[in-house]
């Protein structure tokens, strides 16, 4: 069905990245509330966005914060959205201010809230106006009865205590798929109106419902309701217009409706017609109409609210969907809506870039799971061309409540005009509990769209007719059975919602010893092995596959592998893994790809011959290893292990030299990828013929913990330490400009007792004059050691992973050295590197 969507809320989004102001948990100094005006789309409609400075105190006994008089300012001061994020409160309060000005006094003006997590009370001046249950949907109260001329105060306390929220979706109680994070993370606004306005007030939708039906490339019906409020006393007349313009703002047609409206009263004012030859929305061609609803009274617009549509027909017949009367393969990823620098109060930017990449990725669906997402997302999808699975939040078994009815029906009134969304989903792997209630009600709310159920025990027949159909998630090859078991379960399951395997990018085992401890030790390279036979089942061998979906697009926090669920084709930073390039080989053939794999393996201590891999769409690639013609890969030749050829997969099983080795793939077409690679291990090729390295004579007093000196510039997001057993995840995160171009020296985790070792090297004769830096996690007892070698504070800083994957802050020490001296670093049992930084 169409985008509901206010042109308002466009430019409230454009502002909003302006003034970067919907960052989690950051602080700022106390100072005046700040309410950012937006320009109206039409009438006297005025929305304004509250983003603080809010005063926000965690607490799970804290009482009567909603009195005006309450004394908060020893409370933080924080933007919203925000999350507190994994610490332990159940429950906390945001406070702020806003003016209402004498002429406005009496007139609507509501508070809109996007999310708020999980269970959210809100207060003006201290009196309650209501209590809005769920974390996913947006909720409107009236502040008109509560609020004065001059100041008021707004108060929000969220709850977010699992036995509070049993019978929310998901339940508080029972096996968590995801985490809830406490918090207004989302954003929240102040509505002012004309007393005749469209009605934002019905399950928080827009108010105007927008229904193309009977979709051709000839013809398609146009059914507009609109909700129109009269908050005055007096019966009033009202003229209610529905524009329908094109993408240029050509008006296509004008529908006109005229009656009397009782105050008090809210009446919802219907309008139809028929659109000759409309532009069809797509995959490859997302043509967006808008609808322009306006309420109009003695000849003026008082009110106008925006909605963008698209005439599209989506169905399914013989077991396949059919776009505009077209067969149509879905192929796509599920997402989360959550970044590790901001969990789920993610900022605008941080959602563009999300689908930027899926755009990259060439996918034509996405499966927003496992609940209502933010507007924009169905906005990016609507202006993208992404097909959308929506869904509700039923993730877990909870009570039978109203409260999961309400939800349900929030999710499709708010985003039911989204030509994107073509199926809600009742539920993903809820043993079916409830999901026909569930579908019942999305089915009254909107019959045209495919209702659908993700799930992990079979169909079950025909017991739930109110389905068009039920998806399954797989995991062969990774929790049970082997990577080649998934062609079989494909062709009987038909629609899968999920599949995969985990990875990190500090794991990694040979290609030929592709293993994996799901939980405990998931390398890239058996992510590779599981992927390379899923992405050919499903783009060559079961074409016809109707549904297939990857689980997930980005990394995100449960109570798996450290705390991370590792499934992800990005880390949870945004980092591309090596099956994200693979999956765009498939997915985007007309665009080139190559990626060499395994690049942060960068120090290997296995097989010689463990080989050079690559991913590509390119009809061949060729290898050069250390300026060495190595040969030339056509695609299609490679055999999976499991003896399936697959397509995209080159492979080389060639043997590096001892030391640094320089690999570069290249399709003759101007299309590469390069990596640098060492090699200590039996069985190296003794080959010297290299330039001699920057660092000389390197040596550690430890033989226990070698170290080497890696000739290759340090990058964000990428480890430093070559231990790839899941006994060393400490990798990079946000590096300072002045660390550019160094090198730096690998050992094993050096906060491992065992692993504590004296470092000394050589600076190379006649290379030039270096900067010899010490990174070391912030608090570490090391700052003596250092100042005692000749290091000094380098008044540096930076973020990384301790081996747990949590960020913490880096320091950088630094001494300067010639060519020819000896440097020494004494050892500490801490997590630290040593940098060389050639000038």
């Amino acid at each position: 069905m169409a985008v509901l969507r206010p042109r308002s809320r466009r430019a409230l989004v454009l502002l909003l990245m302006a003034l970067a102001a919907a960052t989690a948990c950051r602080r700022h100094e106390a100072g005046p509330a700040v309410a950012t005006s937006l320009k109206p789309v039409g009438g006297e409609r005025q929305t304004l966005l509250l983003s603080g400075p809010w005063r926000f105190q965690g607490s799970n006994d804290l009482e009567g914060a909603e009195a005006p008089a309450f004394d908060d300012h020893t409370w933080a001061a924080v933007s919203v959205p925000h999350t507190w994020g994994e610490r332990a409160w159940r429950r906390a309060w945001y406070r702020m201010h806003f003016v209402v000005p004498r002429k406005e006094v009496g007139r609507p003006l509501y508070l809109v809230f996007d999310g708020a997590a999980t269970f959210a009370d809100v207060y003006v001046n201290g009196t309650h106006l209501g209590q809005h249950r769920g974390a996913f949907t947006r909720f409107v109260f009236d502040a008109r009865p509560a609020a004065v001329e001059g100041d008021n105060v707004l108060a929000v306390r969220v709850t977010n205590d699992p036995a509070d929220t049993a019978d929310s979706l998901p339940s508080g109680l029972g096996k968590q798929l995801y985490r809830l994070y406490g918090g207004l993370y989302r954003k929240v606004w102040l509505l002012k109106t004309h007393p005749l306005h469209v009605d934002p007030t019905e399950d928080a939708s827009p108010g105007v419902y927008v229904t193309p039906g009977d979709v051709t490339a000839q013809s398609a019906d146009l059914a507009v309701k609109v909700l129109v409020r009269n908050s005055g006393a007096a019966r009033l007349p009202v003229e209610v217009r529905c524009r329908l313009l094109d993408a240029a703002g050509q008006q296509v047609l004008v529908l006109v409706r005229k009656m009397e409206i009782d105050g008090g009263a809210s009446v919802p004012v219907s309008v139809a017609a028929k659109v000759d030859q409309p532009r069809l929305w797509s995959p490859s061609d997302p043509y967006l109409y808008r609808v322009r609803a306006e309420v109009v009274s003695d000849d003026h617009v008082v009110d106008a609210v925006e909605q963008r549509t698209g005439f599209r027909d989506f169905r399914i017949a013989d077991g396949s969907f059919l776009l505009n009367g077209s067969p149509i393969a879905l192929r796509g990823v599920g997402k989360h809506q959550e970044t590790e620098e901001h969990a789920t109060a993610v900022t605008d930017d941080e959602l563009r870039e999300d689908f930027a990449g899926l755009r990259d990725l060439g996918v034509n669906c996405v499966r927003l799971a496992h609940y209502p997402h933010a507007a924009l997302e169905y906005d990016l999808a609507d202006e993208l061309g992404i097909l959308v699975w929506a869904e509700n939040g039923h993730s877990n078994t909870s009570k039978i409540t109203t409260t999961g009815d309400a939800i349900t029906r929030e999710m499709v009134r708010q985003n039911y005009n989204h030509p994107s969304i073509v199926m809600w989903s009742v539920g993903n792997e809820t043993a079916f509990v409830r999901v026909n209630r569930y579908a019942a009600v999305a089915r009254a709310e909107d019959p045209q769209r495919l209702i659908t159920y993700a799930s992990n025990t079979g169909t079950r027949g025909r017991r739930y007719p109110l389905l068009d159909f039920i998806a399954q998630n797989t995991y062969r090859g990774w929790y049970r059975g082997a990577a080649g078991e998934f062609a079989q379960k494909a062709r009987e399951m038909r629609f899968v919602s999920e599949s995969g395997a985990g990875s990190v990018i500090t794991h990694h085992t040979d290609y030929a010893d592709a293993h994996r401890v799901v939980d405990h030790f998931e390398p890239e390279e058996y992510r590779q092995h599981v992927a390379e036979v899923q992405f050919q089942v499903v783009f060559r061998e079961q074409k016809d596959l109707p549904l297939y979906t990857l689980w997930v697009f980005r990394d995100f926090g449960i109570d798996k592998y450290k705390g991370r669920n590792t499934k992800g084709l990005l880390t949870y930073a945004g980092l591309r893994k090596d099956a994200y390039a693979l999956y765009k080989a498939f997915l985007r053939p007309d665009v080139p790809v190559v990626h060499l794999t395994s690049k942060t393996c960068f120090l290997r201590r296995g097989r010689p011959n463990n080989g050079i891999k690559a991913y590509s769409n390119r009809p061949e690639l060729t290898l050069t290893l250390n300026g060495e013609d190595r040969g030339r890969r056509r695609n299609g030749e490679f055999r999976h292990p499991g003896g399936r050829m697959v397509d995209n997969v080159f492979y080389w099983p060639v043997a590096m030299r001892e030391g640094r080795n320089e690999v570069t793939v290249t399709d003759g077409a101007g299309h590469s990828d390069s990596a640098v690679v060492y090699f200590y291990g039996r069985g190296g090729r003794r080959d010297t013929s290299g330039p001699p390295a920057l660092v000389q004579d390197l040596r550690s007093s430890n033989p226990a913990s070698p170290a080497f000196f890696v000739d290759d510039e340090i990058r964000a997001e990428w480890p430093f330490y070559y231990e790839f057993d899941g006994s060393a995840d400490n990798t990079f995160h946000s590096l300072p400009p002045a660390l550019e171009g160094a090198r730096w020296i690998s050992t094993r985790r050096l906060s491992k007792p065992p692993c504590r070792t004296d470092l000394s090297f050589k600076l190379r004769e006649g290379a030039g004059p270096a900067k010899i830096y010490v990174l070391f996690t912030e608090g570490t007892p090391i700052e003596a050691t250092l100042s005692g070698a000749g290091f000094r504070d380098a008044n540096l800083a930076g973020r990384w992973r301790d081996n747990d994957l949590r960020l913490v802050g880096f320091r950088a020490w630094m001494k300067e050295a010639r060519a020819g001296d000896r440097i020494s670093v004494p050892g500490a049992t801490a997590d630290y590197v040593v940098l060389v930084q050639p000038k």
